[in-house]
């Protein structure tokens, strides 16, 4: 620990056989890029196509020496991630003792913590006198009224208070919830759709929502698209940043050289807590954020994931307001809309009235059906989002 203030400490996460054992991790993943990037490119004295497949060959072994080196470096940084710890003032900190003991919970350690992933974040170490037993909620309303603060328990915060001392995380509540809605149809002739989505929460205060379109369509569409959504989640749980694991994604489907893995991607990370909607797109369709009767398109001229073997994301970014509503479509959406003379998605989109999501993702739907004649040439998803300020009472 480096003490920075009278109160402040700064120290790093992992200290001792921890931080030596993501040291050595990622030293191998870098040794491992260097093995790949140092292999030479064979020379051939074969046809053009022997000479094709060596060059690919190299071409892939860079690629993946370059991940390798991004795993390397995200242990690296797992590895130096500091904290900031501080002590409240001690008359502070007795007036919370004693708040809290009067509501019936002793505390025996209690810091904040600023840094890296934490951001204002409580740390209590506390307990229930007596033989009764409460939700960390109970605990959180007593921190909120003391602070002066909406707090909520993270998620590796302990969830019920005993008669044993547990470790308790609290961070700010965020200013923002969502409600979400989607809405599909399967393409004539098919039995399962060649779209996938997800809307997951990654952390207390960030929430991304994607959705992934095959080529083609049928179950070998289904099963690219799924495969793409289900590395994305899996990288963005492990803590890779949605660039990396964008990045990351795109050479796993460049590697396997087929042309039917060729996948749209189209990515939004909601931040709760500030507003702020953040896009990567992938050969995806336009996105729209509707303001009452203003409609913003966030549209990207990308290729799908798959396409090259390194890509390169465009991020986009918009701060969203209470009230408005994100709007995600797949291909077989936007592509139904695609007539200048009835009017674009958009202007639909603006002209609708309809305030809730599944709502307004089922008149999207029923509206793209309608404009093909009733028909569904494509695989189609809409998934709407509204964006609701949390009034506190």
């Amino acid at each position: 620990m480096k003490l920075k203030e009278s109160n402040k400490i700064d120290g790093y996460l992992f200290t001792g056989y921890s931080k030596k054992k993501l040291y050595c991790l990622s030293k191998t993943y870098e040794e491992l890029a260097k093995l790949y990037r140092d292999m030479p490119q064979e020379e051939s004295l074969g046809g053009r196509n022997d000479i094709l497949y060596q060059y690919q060959l190299y071409q892939a072994n860079q690629v993946f020496a370059n991940h390798l080196s991004e795993i390397s470096q995200a242990f690296a940084e797992v590895a130096d991630t500091t904290v900031r710890v501080s002590v409240p003032m001690e008359h502070k900190r007795r007036a919370l003792i004693q708040y809290l003991k009067k509501n019936g919970i002793a505390v025996r350690k209690l810091m904040f913590l600023d840094g890296g992933d934490f951001t204002d974040r409580i740390s209590i170490e506390a307990r229930l006198n007596g033989r009764r037993v409460a939700g960390v909620e109970e605990l959180g309303r007593l921190l909120s009224d003391f602070f002066n603060r909406r707090l909520a328990p993270a998620y590796e915060s302990a969830q019920q208070l005993g008669r044993w001392y547990e470790t308790f995380i609290f961070e700010d509540e965020p200013c923002y919830t969502i409600m979400s809605a989607v809405s599909r149809a399967v393409k004539e002739g098919e039995k399962i759709s060649g779209d996938n989505f997800s809307l997951e929460e990654y952390n207390q205060n960030q929430t991304i929502l994607m959705i992934a379109d095959g080529m083609g369509s049928g179950e070998a569409a289904n099963k690219d698209s799924q495969a793409v959504i289900e590395l994305m989640e899996k990288l963005l749980e492990a803590g890779f940043h949605k660039e990396k694991a964008f990045a990351m994604a795109n050479s796993a489907l460049a590697s396997q050289a087929q042309c039917c893995k060729l996948t749209t991607l189209d990515l939004c990370a909601l931040n709760l807590l500030t507003g702020e909607a953040e896009f990567l797109k992938a050969g995806a369709a336009p996105s729209y954020i509707k303001r009452g009767s203003c409609v913003e398109e966030i549209a990207s001229d990308t290729l799908p994931l798959g396409g090259m073997a390194e890509l390169y994301p465009m991020l986009q970014s918009t701060r969203l307001e209470h009230g408005d509503m994100l709007i995600m479509v797949s291909d077989g959406i936007a592509d139904a809309f695609d007539d200048t003379a009835l009017g674009g998605i958009g202007q639909a989109i603006s002209k609708c009235g309809i305030l809730n999501p599944k709502g307004l993702s089922d008149y999207l739907l029923r509206s793209a059906i309608s404009r093909q004649g009733g028909h569904i040439a494509d695989d189609m998803t809409v998934l709407v989002c509204s964006v609701l300020k949390n009034i506190y009472g």
